[in-house]
């Protein structure tokens, strides 16, 4: 049987059936391939990205690699001793919170000068707590430093109300600014892109209490202000909405990046102003926001929800912000560590740890936040702890060092003050990556970063078992709230033993397996020993941080002075 030939209508259909089919082909794998390039530009643009802007911020060596992590390059701050400009911009020196001045060391803390801070009324705590007397100066107390016309500056707040413009040279007092109250932020300063002349050239920025005798609910309470470093003329202060925390205060000092000033008031209001564009307020002026954040809590749904059970009111945000890659990371009173992003201060990251959170979350050069915690609200003790926030909140934790319960004025233990870290002077990654912290237990202790030790202890809820670092030092102070500093190999640390105490890190080779050894990120392997050099005392207790600057060490203490120390 002969098969019939298709007709030529039919032939037709055919190829442009199959001419259809191929066009649909052609198109599904267009379209897969366009899938497959839109999913790795959202996967590259989701990969947590830490900032190397050298243009802005100075750059630096490539990361060290640690055990633990890898991260990108980090900021690091470029200041040298000489020249004019801004050496220590604002607490612990930049928006990366681990510069504690530059070299050398002194051999003695001889006294140099002091300077009379004076005293102040100040409120206490909650109403029905009487009025106190504070002398001198207090946590956090570190100075910025600013050279200008061949003169180093500093620039530290009191507890006379005042934010004083010093001669690091002589302790002369070149101006003071009055506050309302007792100034407790450290000051930070920015260049000014458009002065008017010589005069506002820097702007200096501080917090005060809310203002003595002023009560909650007054309408003027306006802590954190803004004046020029020429003579000290007020700029403009913020305002401090009342909000469901007890406080009004400012005790966290901002940073100024690419025209935005960072900062977040105890009323747990986080802020992005614009400092240099202002609209009037009562009979002053504030600054523009840019965008603001409230910061009560739990943070699930951007909504503002907190344990009103467990703190209470205590939901202050007391600490200092922190800069890593584009996230800003603050720790808050109300139990959390918060990441917001830069552009918008949306929350992108959110711990809890449920304790009160006093001291700055510190930023390392591997990309994660040394963070101290309280004892206070939690079952489990304080300590250090150490999250990785480019991972999801739950599975951030790294390590934890607990601390010892103690009670000490109104604390039962853990850690109020901030960590230091030797990141910045160790960008080559030749030594061994250590952190130290002092304890309301009692001791100043060193550790090592990325070195655990043998077992596990429980985290600060007392249940989970977290890795914890190795011990490399401690010693005896009688505690403390201040933030000690390490520049190059040597350690500072101001305590309530009423002393300035000075210590030399010796670093010497050893080799993998011996007792003690730590690695380094370049391979080497090192023990670590630290012995104290020298102490001071000027006859109180010390709550400020301390600044190392060209073999002057500048310290203030609660006894009403400010002193310089060094080599006579």
């Amino acid at each position: 049987m002969n098969e019939q030939r298709p007709s030529r209508e039919r032939q037709l259909a055919e190829r442009r059936a199959r001419a259809r089919r191929t066009k649909i082909r052609q198109r599904r794998a267009v379209a897969l391939f366009c899938v497959v390039v839109v999913a790795v530009i959202v996967t590259v643009l989701a990969w947590p990205h830490h900032t190397n802007d050298k243009a802005k911020h100075g750059g630096g060596p490539t990361a060290h690699t640690s055990p633990l992590t890898s991260a990108p390059a980090p900021t690091y701050v470029n200041v040298t001793l000489s020249g004019d400009g801004i050496k220590m911009a604002t607490f612990l020196g930049s928006e990366t919170r681990r510069f504690y001045g530059l070299g050398p060391a002194p051999k003695h803390l001889d006294l140099i000068w002091k300077t009379a801070i004076g005293s102040g009324w100040t409120s206490n705590k909650y109403p029905d707590q009487p009025a106190q007397v504070w002398s001198g100066t207090g946590w956090t107390g570190m100075p910025a430093l600013v050279r200008d016309g061949g003169k180093l500056y500093l620039l530290i707040g009191g507890y006379d109300h005042k934010l004083h413009k010093i001669d690091a040279a002589t302790g002369k007092i070149i101006w003071a600014y009055a506050f309302d109250d007792v100034v407790k932020s450290s000051p930070s300063v920015f260049a000014n892109p458009s002065p008017t002349g010589a005069d506002d050239k820097y702007i200096v920025c501080a917090g005060s209490r809310r203002g003595y005798p002023l009560s909650m609910d007054a309408p003027q309470i306006a802590p954190y202000r803004a004046v020029t470093f020429g003579s000290g003329k007020e700029l403009w202060r913020l305002p401090a909405p009342k909000t469901a925390s007890y406080s009004r205060d400012c005790d966290g000092s901002g940073f100024v990046l690419d025209g935005r000033e960072y900062i977040g008031l105890e009323d747990g209001w986080f802020y992005a102003l614009d400092p240099l564009a202002t609209q009037p307020w009562k009979k002053w002026k504030e600054p523009r926001v840019a965008a603001s954040r409230l910061l009560l809590g739990d943070a699930r749904a951007e909504t503002q929800h907190y344990d009103q059970k467990l703190h209470s009111s205590n939901l202050v945000l007391e600490a200092s912000p922190a800069l890593l890659g584009d996230t800003i990371y603050v720790a808050s009173g109300a139990g959390f560590v918060y990441g917001l992003r830069r552009s918008d201060l949306s929350i992108v990251f959110s711990y809890r740890t449920g304790s009160d959170l006093d001291g700055t979350a510190v930023p390392t050069a591997t990309g994660k936040l040394i963070v101290p915690v309280e004892k206070e609200y939690i079952p489990g003790h304080g300590g250090l702890l150490m999250l990785d926030p480019a991972k999801p909140a739950a599975q951030s934790p790294v390590w934890f060092f607990p601390t010892g319960d103690r009670t000490y004025a109104d604390w039962a233990g853990g850690i109020i003050g901030s960590p230091a870290i030797n990141d910045e002077y160790n960008r080559d990654g030749s030594r061994p990556a250590l952190a130290a912290c002092i304890g309301i237990d009692g001791y100043l202790y060193v550790i090592s970063q990325d070195t655990l030790a043998k077992g596990k202890v429980r985290g600060p809820d007392g249940k989970k078992l977290l890795p914890t670092p190795q011990v490399v030092f401690k010693d005896w102070v009688n505690g403390g709230i201040s933030t000690p500093i390490i520049v190059g190999d040597t350690l500072i640390a101001a305590t309530y033993d009423e002393l300035v105490h000075m210590y030399h890190i010796d670093f010497k080779r050893s080799h993998k397996g011996a007792a003690g050894a730590l690695p380094s990120a370049n391979g080497g392997w090192w023990t670590v020993n630290v012995r104290e050099t020298a102490t001071f005392s000027g006859g109180g207790s010390y709550e400020s941080t301390p600044v190392l600057w060209d073999g002057r060490v500048y310290i203030g203490s609660r006894n009403g002075y400010y002193y310089c120390l060094g080599d006579r």
